[in-house]
């Protein structure tokens, strides 16, 4: 299937199609994220190293649009702009479902990679069980024809001795894709791989001395197997990917 520009825009609009009396007494909050990563890593693949990253978004019960930007810091690796907008429901007791669209922009692409790409995905979050957050999601990439389903599961264990808690979290998927190197002449470069990956996070109010404001610090490990170096996603050949975050968040 040949990427259209006209998807990203019916995407949205069925996105959109939700009753307008059950947001219409709801106040919309803007999001302004800045941070910084000493890798940046998507599915276990590593695209660049250090980095500022940034977002801002619109939340609007339930309905979320943003912008999304990584900035590397090394000269000559590939910045990235992503469009994304997410729409939640609760479908059911211990149930909640999300669509979403993202619409990908590169530059500096080398061995092959691409300008840009549109991914749509669906998702289930269910109940905690015991505590533990159970997650399911599946994405299409229309420009690379590529699918990916990924399972994770979250866990908060409250810190009451500094008021905040820790985000634990742990996911696993598989990735399969016709035209990973659109960028290549001929035929579509085949790859399917695997990743896992580990995660904690800790959030920490600081309203008390700037209203609105969470500074947020993290630590994350993420591994791809079976990535072909030639045919698979585009990214850095480091594995075992070991990186820290550190940012703030800013509501309005």
């Amino acid at each position: 299937m040949r990427f259209s520009p006209i998807l990203p825009v019916f995407f949205l609009a069925a996105q959109l199609i939700v009753p307008v009396s059950a947001r219409a007494e709801e106040l919309a909050v803007v999001r302004a994220d800045l941070g910084y990563a000493s890798q940046y890593v998507v599915r276990g693949v590593a695209r660049t190293g250090a980095a500022a990253q940034s977002a801002l978004e619109l939340d609007w019960t339930g309905f979320r649009a943003g912008l999304w930007t990584n900035q590397p810091f090394k000269a000559g690796e590939e910045r990235e702009v992503d469009f994304n907008t997410t729409f939640a429901w609760q479908a059911g007791a211990g149930l909640k479902m999300e669509v979403s669209a993202r619409q990908y922009w590169f530059d500096r692409t080398t061995n092959g990679g691409t300008t840009r790409s549109f991914e749509a995905a669906i998702a289930a979050t269910l109940a905690p069980v015991g505590g533990v957050l159970p997650r399911l999601e599946f994405a299409h990439d229309f420009r690379l024809r590529a699918e990916t389903l990924q399972m994770a599961v979250g866990h908060s264990v409250a810190l009451t001795g500094v008021g905040t808690y820790l985000d634990l979290g742990c996911f696993a998927g598989w990735a399969t894709g016709d035209n990973w190197r659109p960028g290549f002449p001929g035929p579509g470069r085949h790859d399917s791989y695997s990743f896992w990956g580990l995660e904690a996070t800790i959030p920490y109010n600081l309203g008390y001395v700037v209203p609105h404001s969470t500074v947020i610090a993290g630590l994350h490990y993420s591994d791809a197997i079976g990535r072909s170096a030639a045919n698979g996603p585009f990214g850095l050949a480091k594995t075992r990917n070991f990186w820290v975050t550190l940012g703030v968040s800013l509501d309005f």
